[in-house]
């Protein structure tokens, strides 16, 4: 059963105790520091998600990209034509479908993307000072469901 504080149709509704909104602030303050630090390497928090999609997945097409980055398709897009300049990603014509254009992190993509990880790294560790793995792994868990039951279907 939800509690009334968690229901926004509610008197008692506490925002402040929200789970959504804490989870926004989170997300928000997490950012927010890690956005200036990325500034040295001349990146923006668009061009950050694509890297660290890439680190991942590589080659990508450049619509799951979008999809996994959480970013529109034009912003992948462009952000890419930027990366392909300064030589941290190519692109080619995938050889089965030549609709489709695959997204490959290069040498130079995966140097930066080393450096910038360590930057996310601290900002992580300030993150989750003084929880255990064991309430990381939960809070991981429950996201997971969250989003999980948000991807069904849609209210309206």
């Amino acid at each position: 059963m939800l509690p009334d504080k968690n229901d926004p149709a509610k008197d008692s509704f506490d925002l402040f105790s929200s789970p959504f909104y804490l989870i926004a602030h989170a997300e928000f303050k997490y950012h927010e520091d890690l956005d200036k630090a990325i500034l040295k390497f001349d990146l923006d928090r668009a061009t950050y998600r694509i890297l660290t999609v890439l680190m991942q997945k590589s080659p990508i097409n450049i619509k799951e990209l979008a999809h996994l980055s959480l970013l529109k398709r034009s912003t992948v897009s462009r952000a890419l034509t930027r990366m392909g300049r300064e030589g941290w990603v190519e692109t080619f014509l995938n050889a089965d479908d030549n609709r489709i254009t695959d997204v490959y992190l290069t040498p130079g993509g995966k140097a930066l993307s080393a450096e910038v990880m360590k930057l996310a790294s601290r900002q992580l560790q300030r993150a989750v000072a003084g929880l255990e793995a064991a309430d990381l792994d939960e809070l991981t868990r429950i996201l997971k469901r969250l989003i999980g039951n948000l991807s069904k279907l849609s209210i309206e």
